[in-house]
């Protein structure tokens, strides 16, 4: 969506966004965590991989506060998003299938609520983010079924009109429920911004959600050690999971979440806003060499720490290749293609 103005740490947290989504789908490709072995990569792909989509998604919600589109615009946004989606699933066989709901199609969504979500935004602040974060705490413990409880190939299933809807909302990798909160989230910082310049202020609503979040991450740790059972697991019974995400990983996410985004706003890492600036190039074709290579860790037999290897090193290849890529290619991505079109509606 269109913006009123650029904002080079917003680039650079575009930038950190993608380069874990391309961590998170890489170590899900040459899966490094297969095996008894640890490795210190290993612990890195998998504490940073879990930010990712929630960085992702809250960055979304802040432009759309910010966003001047027209109806049309807003149309063509969505269907492009749903669109990709189809596409990245095409070319990602090895992960999805063809009409499998994802992080995209949550984005084309959203862009079609973004005129609510604004409306509430502005006219009411934090209270929507409050009011949407308890109502789902509340539905994800008293209804955990809600969310489903199937393997991955559940979440990636799209058998039927009536299975994609259900993934799209609810069941899948990232359905609505309950990941507008990421939205609401990003929507409720860039009322801050609106009001406070460019950079986010130390208010009391960040320092409560990190004084919170890290108490209540600190605390679910230790405990977990106490216990013995998992603090953190993509789907295992644990404190913290992925799929789905339920309540404890999304207090803990929206800490990460916060704080990443200090961390880049005090010390604006310039190296990363070329990644920024493509961002949603760089997440369309970095599947691409993904599926083609995608059999090479059984081909070479790659070990867990050779897996997490070549994972790092393929995901930060891509900060280079964004550089030259705007050097030499400013116009051949698709955030040019997009911004062409919509000035035409």
């Amino acid at each position: 969506m269109s913006q009123t103005q650029r904002i080079t740490h917003i680039d650079s947290l575009r930038g950190v966004a993608v380069i874990l989504m391309v961590m998170v789908h890489a170590a899900a490709t040459w899966n490094p965590f297969q095996g008894e072995q640890h490795s210190i990569l290993a612990y890195v792909v998998s504490g940073l991989g879990g930010l990712a989509a929630p960085l992702f998604v809250t960055l979304f919600g802040w432009g759309i506060v910010r966003s001047r589109s027209t109806l049309k615009q807003i149309i063509f946004q969505a269907t492009f998003l749903f669109s990709a989606q189809i596409l990245v699933n095409l070319t990602s066989p090895h992960l999805f299938n063809p009409f499998t709901p994802g992080i995209l199609s949550l984005m084309g969504l959203v862009t079609l609520m973004a005129p609510s979500i604004t409306h509430l935004i502005k006219a009411y602040g934090i209270r929507p983010l409050v009011i949407t974060s308890v109502l789902i705490f509340a539905i994800q413990n008293f209804f955990p079924e809600l969310q489903g409880v199937g393997q991955w190939s559940d979440r990636v299933s799209d058998e039927n009109t009536s299975i994609i809807l259900s993934n799209l909302f609810f069941t899948g990798t990232y359905p609505l429920f309950p990941w507008i909160t990421f939205v609401a989230l990003g929507a409720t910082i860039s009322s801050y911004y609106s009001s406070s310049g460019t950079k986010l202020p130390s208010t009391s609503f960040t320092k409560t959600v990190l004084g919170f979040g890290l108490l209540f991450c600190s605390s679910t740790f230790f405990y977990s050690q106490y216990t013995g059972v998992l603090w953190a697991h993509p789907t295992a019974d644990a404190y913290l999971t992925f799929f789905p995400a339920n309540s404890a990983f999304i207090i803990a996410a929206f800490t990460g979440v916060v704080l990443i985004w200090h961390l880049i706003q005090s010390y604006e890492f310039q190296f990363l806003n070329s990644t920024g600036k493509i961002s949603l190039t760089i997440y369309l074709v970095h599947f691409i060499p993904l599926s083609i290579m995608h059999q090479y860790d059984e081909t070479y037999q790659w070990g867990l720490t050779m897996s997490s290897a070549v994972v790092l090193l393929y995901t930060l290849a891509w900060i280079p290749i964004a550089t030259l890529w705007l050097k030499y290619c400013p116009r051949a991505n698709f955030e040019t293609i997009l911004r062409g079109i919509r000035k035409t509606l």
